[in-house]
């Protein structure tokens, strides 16, 4: 399959591989896929990502997840033509990670017996739906879109199913959430 992507099966004594647009989501042997990537990538693009901290408007760069496109190229987009990424790149106008902006902590830091400069933490709750689930959900319905699909299902307690269907509400894709009775909080809910 050369350098591009592709989904492999995770159960090591099958390891059977398939193209990345094929819409099979389990292999043969019922086991699940992983997303492999063979890219040797330039010791270049850390200059990039450092560059796009300055978007200049465009969402794609300002976005916490598709700043780093190039690490996951799954749709073998040209990174920079922007006209291709607003076609095939789902975003929430780059909101997903934009406002989650690392600091620091000296009581964690103490705590953690690490030196405060050391750490840095992450709050992910600035994201769209308010969960974490939103960096890796924009990748998933840009996966689910490129292979043609008009539904998405999930089962979750709250985070998952939030941002599943948000991002699948945004790109008119129909999304259905299985919620164990009485295992989820009220405001995960209503935001599914």
């Amino acid at each position: 399959m050369g350098s591009a992507p592709f989904k492999k099966c995770i159960n090591p004594s099958c390891n059977l591989t398939y193209e990345i647009n094929n819409s099979t989501l389990v292999c043969k042997c019922g086991s699940f896929l992983d997303i492999i990537y063979q890219y040797n990538y330039s010791r270049e693009l850390v200059h990039v990502f450092y560059q796009r901290r300055n978007h200049g408007g465009n969402i794609y760069n300002e976005s916490g997840v598709w700043r780093f496109r190039e690490l996951i190229n799954f749709a073998h987009l040209d990174t920079e033509d922007l006209e291709k990424c607003s076609r095939v790149l789902v975003s929430l106008d780059g909101s997903e990670g934009r406002q989650s902006k690392p600091y620091k902590m000296k009581k964690v830091s103490e705590y953690a017996l690490v030196d405060n400069d050391s750490l840095l933490l992450q709050p992910e709750g600035y994201n769209p739906s308010g969960s974490f689930k939103d960096n890796g959900m924009s990748t998933a319905v840009t996966h689910a879109k490129m292979i043609n699909m008009n539904r998405i299902i999930c089962a979750s307690t709250g985070n998952t199913s939030a941002s599943a269907a948000m991002y699948a509400a945004n790109e008119n894709i129909e999304c259905e959430v299985f919620v164990p009775k009485g295992e989820i909080a009220p405001g995960k809910l209503g935001q599914a």
